[in-house]
């Protein structure tokens, strides 16, 4: 091999790896943040990705569990109209938010009441979906 292919093969070797480190530095970056989110930042987004307007009849409102008791089930049920909601991301987010409580409680031995919180109905009333109860919105 001559010195100059030599010296290209190195010069592509050490771009290569260069190129690589960086690739990895990214995707490790971006795996930190996923695993950062924190409990509230989710539900933040649960918030921004929510809509209780646009419902003409109950069909169109649900309800989302949220959170995670020490003793299990949801800490709240939130509603939100079909129509104007992206459910899959919402409940994506749902999903991932009460997987960080029940991991939080149960890495901080957090005790509760076990009190069981009780799955409200949901109606459509002057265009916006809401629960028949004013307690399944607190989130503890």
């Amino acid at each position: 091999m001559t010195p100059r292919k030599t010296l290209i093969s190195i010069s592509l070797i050490a771009l290569l790896a260069l190129t690589q480190s960086c690739t990895q530095a990214n995707n490790d970056e971006a795996a930190q943040k996923a695993k950062s989110s924190q409990p509230q930042d989710l539900y933040s987004q649960i918030q921004e990705t929510i809509s209780v307007e646009g419902c003409s009849n109950n069909a169109d409102c649900a309800l989302l569990a949220v959170g995670n008791k020490p003793c299990g089930g949801p800490e709240a049920y939130l509603a939100y109209s079909k129509n104007n909601t992206d459910v899959a991301k919402l409940e994506n987010l749902g999903q991932q938010y009460s997987e960080q409580r029940k991991k939080y409680n149960q890495e901080n031995q957090v005790m509760g009441t076990c009190v069981v919180t009780p799955k409200p109905g949901v109606s459509c009333v002057r265009n916006q979906c809401l629960t028949n109860s004013s307690q399944s919105t607190n989130i503890q």
